[in-house]
């Protein structure tokens, strides 16, 4: 009996650690996987990936991020308890992808896996926090100064340095789930917020679609894979950030509603992915994706949301490329 009853225990355990480790990796990944030819100078415009929606754009004399998540708390850490900025990991990742300052800090949203960490990066790295306003209770409740945090305001150009800023009001990835939309979305942070705290406190506020020049060259980022009609007008870039997490187990109503009213508009001859690996794991050195029981549960596979990409955009003549983790690379390869 006691046998039976230790292989009952047993058994959902070692499925659970199997299947938590078992994490089907797409093709695409490595089909699209940019190779660095050059190495960068202090003068070249680059960029590098930090997982998630951490983008590094730097002309080597002013640099920007996106987000600045490293945490990454667990699983269990996410559905169980509250949750905090790890300085540890914040300052690793920091010191791994050799950045000590910032001039910018900007997430793309107010929810944890974009925001939490944002006032802790500005803080270590000297940089402005900017962002909606539940980004900025976020900081308030770290706690940074007033003057080193700024809303941006919207359709109108924000200068750092070379780079030019426009912030443009999008929408976030509408979540299947009813309690999780009601919870998450359309929502803000109305006071200042210290950790730790509920993931459910960390409202959406803003999600932006941000849009930046610099001399001659156009980037977008879209962080998160939703649309606002009608709000990209008149914009023309050379490279879009694209969130993908999520838009495989949209209808195609939705797909082509993200192509109509985002992609296509934006008009970028390049598309990197981005929010496509699994954020409940420390960054190392390649990028995890989602486990088999994640997939499982939620319906997710990396795999089927490349191919939504690429079914609307290769015969128009895009390139798809996947960015390796922690590498700079120039921006000119990415458009060669």
């Amino acid at each position: 009996m006691k046998k039976i009853l230790l292989l009952l225990v047993l058994i959902p355990i070692l499925t659970y650690l199997i299947l938590s480790n078992i994490r089907p990796r797409p093709s695409a990944l490595s089909d699209y996987l940019v190779a660095p030819i050059q190495q960068p100078t202090i003068n070249d415009l680059t960029v590098q990936f930090l997982g998630n929606t951490n983008i590094v754009l730097s002309d080597g004399h002013t640099s920007i991020i996106t987000d600045g998540f490293f945490s990454r708390p667990s699983p269990f850490q996410v559905l169980f308890t509250d949750i905090k900025p790890d300085v540890f990991e914040v300052k690793r990742c920091l010191a791994k992808a050799g950045i000590s300052k910032l001039d910018a800090v900007i997430p793309v949203h107010s929810h944890f896996d974009h925001a939490m960490d944002a006032p802790m990066v500005a803080h270590i790295t000297g940089a402005q926090l900017i962002g909606s306003s539940s980004t900025i209770n976020i900081g308030k409740g770290y706690p940074l100064s007033e003057n080193q945090m700024t809303i941006p305001p919207l359709n109108e150009v924000v200068k750092i340095g070379k780079f030019k800023i426009t912030f443009i009001a999008s929408r976030h990835w509408q979540y299947p789930d009813a309690k999780q939309r009601a919870l998450l979305l359309d929502q803000d942070i109305e006071a200042p917020l210290t950790p730790p705290a509920s993931i459910y406190d960390y409202k959406e506020g803003i999600s932006y679609t941000l849009f930046i020049e610099h001399d001659s060259t156009k980037i977008a980022i879209q962080g998160s894979a939703g649309f606002k009609q009608h709000s990209i007008k008149n914009l023309d870039a050379d490279i879009l950030f694209l969130a993908i997490s999520g838009i495989e187990i949209m209808d195609e109503t939705y797909n082509q509603n993200y192509q109509d009213f985002l992609i296509d508009p934006l008009q970028a001859e390049v598309l990197v992915p981005i929010h496509w690996d699994d954020f409940t794991v420390p960054l190392a050195e390649e990028l995890k994706t989602t486990n088999v029981l994640f997939n499982k549960i939620y319906g997710s596979n990396l795999g089927k949301a490349f191919e939504q990409i690429e079914k609307r955009n290769l015969h128009k003549n895009r390139k798809i490329k996947v960015l390796p983790v922690w590498k700079k690379i120039k921006i000119v390869e990415l458009l060669e």
